[in-house]
């Protein structure tokens, strides 16, 4: 349990206890990882403003927009402040705002210590937000390293292209 206690996974459409509302869901979690009652509220309530979410706690997960299941999720994820966090397609479905917000914290679990791992589609977001990236066709890498090598002289987006135009 100590292991899993150091990872947190969201994937592209996240399973979520839909008949909980938004805070029993996240007291759920918080007490599966052992999380300590001042943290949780901490968080919880760090988190729930950061993603304006904060008035729609006490209303059932199944009667939430996908962005706000995104950010419940989310927040499930951070709780336990893992060391490693992977992440599926995790801008889809959020706001504008919501997305800027989640590139912070994910940058600032970066800057201590932590890894982030994403899967996504938008090629500008990952050519401006990660440091080493890989491109995947058909199951298997065919190019990886540090971004700025793997790009070349021209955007992300060409260099994705002509990969998979060879």
């Amino acid at each position: 349990m100590e292991f899993k206690k150091q990872i947190a996974y969201i994937p592209n459409n996240p399973d979520l206890y839909e008949h909980l509302t938004g805070i029993k869901y996240l007291d759920f979690i918080a007490n599966i990882y052992n999380v300590e009652a001042n943290q949780k509220n901490e968080l919880i309530k760090k988190y729930s403003e950061l993603f304006n979410i904060e008035r729609d706690l006490a209303n059932p997960i199944k009667n939430y927009s996908h962005g706000m299941k995104q950010k419940i999720a989310l927040m499930g994820a951070l709780i336990h402040s893992p060391k490693l966090i992977i992440l599926d397609e995790p801008f889809v479905g959020l706001d504008p705002k919501a997305s800027f917000d989640l590139k912070e914290v994910l940058k600032e679990i970066c800057s201590n210590g932590g890894i982030v791992f994403f899967s996504s589609h938008v090629l500008e977001v990952v050519e401006k937000f990660c440091n080493k990236i890989a491109i995947i066709k058909n199951g298997k890498i065919i190019a990886s390293g540090l971004t700025d090598e793997v790009k070349g002289v021209g955007t992300l987006e060409d260099k994705f292209l002509d990969l998979f135009n060879e």
